[in-house]
């Protein structure tokens, strides 16, 4: 039987000469995407991007505790630990000279809804577009006005934000004016269809007819009675003539305003800053004239329904 041999320490395997060392993979979560350029500063932009993710986090995780019972409140664990980071960011973003009204107040993006259909006072809001039922044969005005209005908001959406700070009031022209507009087309087709019924011509006939009989009291008061209806009618077509032509200078004033912004895209704001404000301000100056014939035409367009 052969001897055992004696077992001495194993020897390890000589280690293979390693290579360059190559470059570790990247965790996925730090290939995001670069944000748009919106013109704020980065810190700006970072702040709001981690309070968003901690406002997410935090609100989920107080779902969460609150779904399985309020005994111990561990979502504030990662709540202030999130915190932390978002709290130093913001002191970086204060001492910067910026506050949580930059954060908050963000700006939409160029083709967003904010943008092309703005709300109130920083814009225009969507209207819906005009119906024949409701204005009838003056509906061509009408939708003439609401084009150049659409065009006037996207041309004010693609301003810069300096330039659009010079002209404050030009939106706000636009949505007078098709204001005016459209109650004045209202009024227009109000009239048109009671008047239609009612023609000069057709007075005139019985009036002549009216006249050739024998003179009796009935007679004189039947032609009293018409000669008072006609001239109403003439009254009400001399004010239908009027509210016509501001329907008609609202829509050119409108057509201005826009014709203007196209020339300010191709020449510049200096160049064309002055024929814009002097037609806002000649569309101010006929908006209160349209007022007036407003009042006066409601009274009888709604004496008409």
């Amino acid at each position: 039987v052969p001897a055992p041999r004696p077992r001495g320490p194993a020897v390890r395997p000589a280690p293979l000469p390693r290579g360059p060392a190559a470059p570790l993979p990247r965790r996925a979560g730090k290939h995001r995407e670069a944000l748009p350029d919106t013109g704020e500063p980065k810190i700006i932009q970072k702040v709001r991007g981690q309070f968003a993710s901690w406002a997410a986090v935090s609100a989920g995780c107080a779902g969460i505790n609150i779904a399985t019972g309020m005994d111990t409140p561990w979502f504030l664990f990662p709540m202030f630990g999130m915190g932390i980071g978002l709290l130093r960011n913001y002191a970086t973003l204060w001492q910067s000279g910026y506050s949580w009204r930059d954060v908050l107040s963000r700006p939409p993006a160029p083709d967003s809804f904010e943008t092309t259909m703005v709300k109130g006072g920083k814009g225009a809001r969507a209207i819906q577009p005009p119906s024949a039922d409701e204005y009838g044969g003056h509906l061509p005005s009408v939708l003439q006005v609401h084009g150049d209005r659409l065009a006037i908001v996207k041309l004010m959406s693609r301003l810069p934000v300096s330039e659009r700070k010079m002209l404050p009031e030009v939106q706000q022209t636009a949505d007078a004016l098709y204001a005016r507009a459209t109650d004045l087309a209202r009024t227009l087709q109000a009239m048109d269809s009671n008047l239609d019924n009612e023609g000069l011509s057709g007075i005139d006939d019985r009036i002549a007819a009216l006249s050739r009989e024998p003179d009796d009291p009935e007679r004189a008061r039947r032609l009293s009675l018409l000669q008072r209806q006609r001239q109403t009618v003439a009254d009400l077509r001399e004010r239908r003539s009027q509210v016509a032509s501001h329907l008609e200078s609202c829509v050119l004033a409108m057509q201005n305003v826009r014709f203007d912004l196209l020339r300010l895209r191709s020449a510049g704001v200096a160049a064309v800053l002055g024929d814009l404000t002097q037609a806002t301000q000649q569309a101010k100056a006929l908006s209160r004239d349209v007022d007036n014939a407003i009042a006066a035409a409601g009274e009888i367009r709604d004496a008409m329904r």
